[in-house]
């Protein structure tokens, strides 16, 4: 069986985005009756460098799906510049490769992406059972906050070049359990290289090293600003006023106790507006708790989308 170090890039042409090719990878095994779990990264992240801890034990036992957004990894085209325009892409992708039910794991900016997929989706082209939610937050509302580090978020997130160092910073909690997590996981992001994979080309953050102007990078920095403003998140655009309409899909939110990036209590408003929302807040950590925690996270998962 496939792992995330060794699967295969597959890539599917949009027929109405021009240039824009979405770049994908399946792992495990189908189980009847269960839909793939589709994974969706972070901020300037890619599938290549998804853990793969949570990718390996989590297609264990399931069906995972990997993905790059447009413009972003191994996927071609441009960059959405609003979540529902991501989320969009994602709703055609997963009609091109003939998909009409999953589950659905957003991580972060991932996890914003995920929430519109759910609200904006036709119930009769694809149906959303599950959603786990990690480090992430709803649109913008009553009781929901900026980081109050906002300037040093915008500083290592925006670097021009990304190393362990940022992810100290912004994912992990800084003090030794933190640092020694960082590390780690960043050691296993990299176990997948040309040689596991038997391909070319490794893809590196979006906009690593401003390659491409930092094209990539100021039009996820759009995404989050539009999320992030009353104006920008209105109706289609947004989910806090809609949470409440996820009455079909159960819902997992996770995060860290004390998250540098998007405060923990955005994750509490995002399970309260929820129908039907479970929330796991782990100690000692920080908005990357699913990497400090993979293990014991990948049990959690499994017990949730199998229940």
């Amino acid at each position: 069986m496939s792992t995330h170090q060794t699967a295969k890039t597959l890539y599917v042409q949009s027929p109405t985005i021009p240039d824009t090719k979405y770049a994908y990878r399946r792992l495990g095994t189908s189980t009847p009756g269960t839909p793939p779990l589709l994974i969706l990264t972070h901020f300037r992240g890619v599938m290549d460098t998804f853990d793969p801890l949570l990718v390996n034990t989590l297609s264990s036992n399931r069906r995972v799906i990997l993905f790059d957004y447009a413009g972003v990894g191994l996927s071609t085209g441009k960059a959405a510049t609003t979540v529902r325009e991501s989320a969009n892409h994602i709703l055609e992708f997963l009609s091109l490769i003939h998909e009409p039910k999953i589950d659905i794991l957003g991580f972060s900016l991932g996890g914003i992406v995920a929430q519109l997929i759910a609200l904006n989706a036709d119930p009769a082209k694809l149906v959303i059972r599950k959603l786990i939610l990690a480090g992430t937050t709803p649109s913008a509302g009553e009781g929901i906050l900026s980081s109050p580090n906002e300037e040093d978020v915008n500083k290592w997130a925006g670097a021009q070049n990304v190393d362990v160092n940022a992810f100290k910073v912004l994912f992990f909690p800084q003090n030794k359990e933190g640092d020694d997590a960082a590390e780690q996981w960043f050691a296993r992001i990299h176990e997948r290289n040309t040689f596991t994979s038997g391909e070319d080309k490794v893809a590196t953050w979006l906009s690593q090293g401003y390659a491409d102007g930092a094209v990539g990078l100021q039009a996820q920095v759009s995404q989050l600003q539009h999320w992030g403003s009353l104006e920008g998140s209105e109706g289609l655009n947004g989910s806090f006023a809609r949470l409440g309409e996820l009455t079909g899909a159960e819902v997992l939110v996770v995060n860290g106790h004390d998250d540098y990036m998007i405060p923990t209590v955005n994750s509490f408003v995002l399970q309260q507006k929820l129908p039907n929302g479970h929330l796991i807040v782990y100690p000692n950590s920080g908005h990357g708790a699913i990497f400090q925690y993979a293990s014991l996270f990948s049990k959690h998962a499994q017990l949730f989308l199998g229940a």
